[in-house]
């Protein structure tokens, strides 16, 4: 029996969904090819595995389950910078999608978890947009298009290769659906649209803080425009949604009271600025950048267009500047690259200490903290919502008007030729799915200049899957590791080895924001006085030169007591440092337990006394 129309009419969009759908996962796969999605050994960081944000990110991952598993706070830890401890609400720990990914990282591990939820970043980030878009255009390519620039534009690929919480960007679309349905369309009960914007929010709060305050930046800045383009109906509509907005700071509050609330009083809390001096004047947006992808002063790619895509998008702008639509998302994406210039104005790497709007935020808190080359996410949202829009409003045009065009050539020809010449005209004027190919081209070829930041990877390293193994079983469960280099930011790579052992032991460093200098936040996990020299007598190339031993014994017998120590590892390459840091150690501790590429390591520290040698 075949299908009624109706039942056609339904499974037709749904294919196109779900068409929609397979091709960014396709693509959101092939973006970090030859890497699978479940892959349990490598990480993407242009340094290598275990250097930087994918493996702190790939701990953050690991914490939240086990911390929920075991009783423990989600959002304070001391198995990095023991004794410590880190408050995880000051820093980007990502709880909610370390609970999302708690089956796979409980069977394959926290790197496996990393690898697929950056293809799910991709992916969800840009279906997000398509089904958002979908409420605004009936042309099924607009909407993908929309979907393929939010997704994969310049900043996704860009975040995607590093930072897991501003890669995934699913719940932007989501809220600004939320705040359409409840200030313009007004299709469903505003208490049912205020329960999901405040758990949507919370959600976001729970990926990452920062992209949930630029949201809330541009909510504001979006009613604004709201209110100048429709004055005399502000009231109304603030009276009809005010019982949504109610109802979602209620829902909000629920959820991210408590994660709030240990941010700002928890132990370990960062008081005075969470950012270290000087970082938010290097993560903004050049003037140049939406034209000029790279050069010796850029390095930052977010906010790239590419000249096609981007004089396609001014010249859908101006063709339908009438449509409120077209007009609201072009005021909201000319006020987001505004802010990404951050406060100083900057061309192409050079700054000329023009005034900006952004510069506002200096003397705001929380905002103060905000890193403007962040918002260019934003930015793309609202460069979609013209793409999609101004795609459909010109295909629509096209088949209003294909049957009215005025003949190519009303100059005489030969009669021979006049008759077939007249159907082939015909033809062009009449054939709605030819200028509909040719807008679809036009799309493909704006496209083009993006295609250079794929695939988003372009190094893999292993991780030490030997060394992890031997601290497994080796370390006591709750014992306490300290490995030389002493780990830090970008250069983490002992986090992904407790991680990978189910934190079974505690670290000493690590990387986190922690309060530093006046209140400030600081990459930079204090180290003891004692501890700073042991560092310097291994790492460095002259770090013994004129130190007796003796006096090296005594400091290594005050940390190894001082931090209760149960293991040390050094974790230096092959080279003279190397081979000198291990006589030293060796001539202090006795033989290393085992000795691995990775890493030597000695184990069943307080047994072995280095004070007998002293």
């Amino acid at each position: 029996m075949r299908p009624s129309g109706d039942m056609q009419a339904v499974r037709r969009p749904v294919a196109l969904v779900a068409l929609a759908i397979g091709a960014y996962v396709v693509l959101a796969v092939m973006a970090y090819w030859p890497v699978m999605p479940l892959d349990a050994s490598k990480l993407p960081h242009p340094l290598g595995a275990g250097a930087g944000d994918p493996a702190q990110m790939s701990w953050f991952l690991a914490w939240t389950p086990f911390a929920l598993g075991h009783g423990l706070n989600p959002f304070f830890t001391n198995y990095i910078d023991f004794p410590l401890g880190v408050n995880l609400a000051s820093n980007t720990s990502v709880p909610l999608l370390g609970l999302l990914a708690a089956p796979v990282t409980f069977a394959l591990g926290p790197v496996a978890s990393f690898n697929l939820l950056m293809r799910v970043a991709l992916a969800s980030s840009a279906t997000s947009m398509f089904l958002v878009s979908r409420r605004w255009v009936k042309w099924w390519p607009a909407a993908f298009s929309a979907g393929l620039l939010y997704g994969f534009g310049s900043y996704m690929t860009f975040e995607g290769s590093v930072h897991l919480d501003l890669a995934f960007m699913a719940i932007p679309p989501l809220l600004l659906w939320c705040f359409d349905e409840l200030f313009v369309t007004r299709r469903r009960p505003p208490i049912k649209v205020g329960i999901l914007l405040g758990l949507l929010s919370a959600a976001q709060l729970l990926i990452d803080p920062e992209i949930l305050a630029y949201c809330a930046i541009m909510a504001a800045i979006g009613l604004i425009f709201l209110a100048l383009a429709h004055s005399h109906e502000v009231a109304a509509r603030i009276r009809l949604a005010a019982p949504g907005l109610l109802t979602a700071c209620v829902c909000f509050g629920a959820v991210a009271g408590y994660p709030i609330g240990y941010f700002l009083a928890g132990p370990r809390r960062i008081p005075h600025g969470i950012q270290p001096a000087g970082v938010i004047a290097a993560f903004r947006v050049d003037l140049l950048r939406p034209v000029l992808r790279s050069s010796p002063q850029l390095t930052n790619p977010s906010g790239y267009l590419g000249v096609t895509l981007l004089v396609g998008l001014v010249v859908l702008a101006v063709l339908w500047r009438r449509l409120g639509m077209i007009r609201f998302a072009v005021a909201c994406a000319c006020a987001a690259f505004l802010l990404s210039l951050g406060p100083r104005l900057t061309v192409d790497g050079h700054s000329f200490g023009i005034w900006l709007p952004e510069a506002l935020f200096e003397h705001v808190p929380v905002l103060v903290d905000l890193e403007p080359v962040r918002i260019s996410g934003i930015e793309m949202l609202f460069l979609a919502v013209i793409l999609a829009v101004g795609l459909d409003r010109t295909r629509s045009w096209i088949l209003e008007h294909a049957r009215t065009v005025q003949p190519l050539s009303e100059h005489p020809v030969e009669p021979r030729v006049e008759p077939r010449l007249r159907r082939v005209a015909s033809r062009i004027r009449s054939d709605p799915g030819l200028h509909t190919v040719v807008l679809l081209v036009l799309v493909i070829v704006a496209f083009v200049p993006l295609l250079d930041q794929l695939p988003v990877v372009r190094e893999q390293r292993v991780t030490a899957p030997q060394l992890t193994a031997s601290l497994a079983r080796s370390v006591p469960n709750g014992g306490v590791v300290l490995a030389f280099p002493y780990p830090r930011a970008h250069d983490d790579e002992p986090m992904l080895w407790q991680a990978a052992d189910e934190m079974s032991f505690r670290l000493v460093g690590g990387y986190a924001l922690v309060p530093g200098e006046a209140g400030r936040g600081s990459y930079f996990i204090a180290q003891g006085p004692d501890l700073s020299k042991l560092s310097s007598l291994l790492t460095r190339p002259s770090g013994v030169s004129g130190v007796p031993l003796e006096s090296t014994c005594h400091t290594l017998e005050f940390v190894v007591r001082a931090y209760k120590l149960d293991a040390l590892v050094l974790r230096m390459g092959t080279g003279a440092v190397r081979a000198r840091a291990i006589g030293l150690l060796t001539k202090l501790l006795g033989p290393p337990t085992v000795s691995f590429e990775a890493g030597v390591a000695w184990y069943d520290l307080p047994g072995r006394k280095p004070a007998r040698s002293c």
